[in-house]
């Protein structure tokens, strides 16, 4: 890949110029080796026994949240390590395809052997023929039975399916090289990873603390109230485990909290119960693994990937009940305004789209100048400041014993990344709320909610996807209100401490008549463009879905047997 090109003066007396730019190349992949359980050999009868054998609910009597926590997950661990038997695991480039079976296997090995056989002259070529046809016609049906059973398993293990996808792609998405500020090429998987680090960190706004007026009045009010969770619905939660998902920091994984559902549900239940009352939060669900997701732009940049966390299973359990407690009040209380469509139930990409379109189209229809603005938050999810959110959710009338639970989730959080098995060191986490928990979208619905206060215009949104269908611009007043809008967005961001990427803001402008005015947001010239992209649909001037059908056309091209 060729980056970065350069125009730099002549060679000598030659009237050519010289050329300069970054070769960027992956290296020769190390081998790396990590370990995996090996559930095939795994004596689950002999888990149940070792963890159910112990009472529980006497072992936590005594116990605040934080001892119970480590005792059930220490006693799972250690039966574990006892019942479930641990196998090498190669990297990617080292692994046995998955349509490989035993019986494929010998053939293969027999093949191998007929080769030397014939090589020696023991027999024919044609003896030799027929070994190799059969073990061609072999391979095909189990790679054909492989496909089909990924796509009957695709609705519980989609990241088996997905995995298999990106093998056939021709291009390979793992991290490659990342340049440091300095220039310089990383290749090290442990470099990479806390150069990454480092970078998500930056990103976060300072660390505040909720005063101590802040904290009294989320204590406050908190009484004998009904239990948020039922053993059975942990236990409900527990079966229902995706086995194929990945383990958080705390070494829990999937397929063994299902194999013991009927055993863990009520001690994890009491731990449940016991941590939302007091508010008190193990440390293991405040941490993360991040895993890095690239976006766009140049791959070597580190500021082109998204951190995306996995953390505690179990925590993630129970952020499910925190979410379904919240989302009652939320909803039965109509809170959340209705120009979120992002994580609100019976809402969607589709539904964004066609009620914001729907209305651009028919001021077009008229005959009028229409604007439309498309926004950009700069890291909106890692800026969510912790103290803004607490006031918003005591202003919205969430119980405070939910609101301080929450509070202590967020506080003294860490993260490290994670990268081909290689890890980086922990670091604090000051801001934002993290991408990939379950409660993570919801906080970030309060509190962009209030967004929409004292705009005139069309405002929508998708979490933090958001558009100002500043309406009808045919006239100076008109065009004055939409600016009026901006500058209420804008100062909107600097109150709740967001910002907006103001190189990213960009203007449509629609309509014969146009004329195609300049907008601002704090001080700075918003860009206008003739086609943007609308939660993955390309929109242009014209409202012409001509490009976004290329592009479909174009993407199915370069990766047939895909899309």
């Amino acid at each position: 890949m060729v980056e970065e090109i350069r125009v730099s003066g002549t060679l000598g007396g030659s009237d050519h110029a010289i050329l300069k730019f970054w070769i960027i190349r992956e290296g020769k992949p190390e081998r790396t080796q990590t370990s995996k359980l090996d559930f095939r050999r795994a004596d689950f009868d002999g888990l149940r026994r070792r963890v159910g054998r112990i009472k529980w609910l006497n072992v936590l009597k005594d116990r605040n949240v934080q001892e119970g926590w480590d005792t059930l997950r220490n006693a799972i661990l250690e039966a574990q390590s006892l019942t479930i038997p641990q196998r090498k695991k190669n990297g990617k480039h080292l692994k046995r395809p998955g349509w490989i079976n035993p019986k494929l296997k010998n053939l293969l090995k027999r093949k191998k052997e007929m080769f030397k056989k014939w090589k020696e002259g023991y027999i024919s070529k044609e003896e030799y023929n027929v070994v190799c046809t059969n073990c061609r016609a072999s391979i095909r049906k189990a790679k054909a039975r492989n496909e089909l059973r990924l796509a009957r398993e695709t609705k519980n293990n989609k990241k088996g399916f997905w995995g298999y996808v990106k093998s056939k792609r021709k291009v390979k998405e793992a991290i490659g090289c990342l340049q440091s500020e300095n220039g310089e090429l990383i290749k090290n998987d442990i470099e990479k990873a806390e150069l990454l680090n480092s970078y998500f960190v930056s990103v976060f706004s300072k660390k505040d603390s909720v005063t101590a007026t802040d904290l009294r009045c989320a204590s406050e009010g908190i009484r004998e109230s009904k239990h948020i969770i039922e053993t059975e619905r942990v236990r409900e939660y527990l079966a229902n485990l995706n086995e194929f998902k990945s383990p958080g920091p705390d070494g829990l994984h999937p397929r063994v909290l299902k194999e013991l559902a009927g055993v863990i549900a009520e001690p994890l239940a009491v731990i449940f119960e016991n941590s939302w009352r007091t508010g008190e939060v193990p440390d293991d669900w405040r941490r993360a693994n991040v895993v890095p997701i690239f976006k766009k732009g140049k791959k070597a940049d580190p500021g082109n990937y998204r951190p995306v966390s996995l953390t505690s299973i179990p925590g993630k359990i129970f952020e499910q009940s925190i979410k379904q407690h919240v989302c009652q009040h939320l909803d039965g209380n109509s809170v959340i305004n209705r120009s979120q469509h992002g994580f609100v139930t019976n809402k969607s990409c589709q539904t964004n789209l066609i009620s914001f379109y729907d209305k651009i189209t028919e001021w077009v229809d008229q005959g009028n100048a229409v604007d439309i603005v498309y926004l950009d938050f700069s890291k909106a999810f890692d800026k969510v400041s912790h103290t803004i959110l607490i006031e918003k959710m005591i202003k919205y009338g969430i119980d405070k014993v939910t609101v301080r639970w929450v509070h202590n989730w967020l506080s003294d959080r860490t993260q490290r990344v994670v990268i081909n098995g290689c890890t980086s060191n922990w670091k604090k986490v000051s801001s934002g709320v993290p991408q990939g928990s379950v409660l993570g979208p919801v906080m970030f619905n309060i509190f962009i909610n209030d967004l929409d206060e004292g705009v005139e215009g069309k405002l929508i949104k998708f979490a933090d996807d958001t558009k100002l269908g500043g309406g009808v611009a045919n006239t100076r007043e008109e065009r004055e209100r939409i600016q009026k809008d901006l500058e209420k967005l804008e100062q909107w961001a600097a109150t709740n401490r967001m910002v907006f990427n103001k190189e990213k803001c960009k203007v449509l402008h629609l309509g014969k008549k146009n004329e195609k005015n300049t907008y601002r947001m704090g001080g700075i010239r918003l860009s206008s463009s003739t086609c943007e992209k609308d939660l993955g649909v390309l929109v242009d001037h014209r409202l012409n879905m001509s490009q976004q059908c290329e592009a479909a056309a174009k993407k199915g091209k370069h990766n047939p047997g895909v899309y």
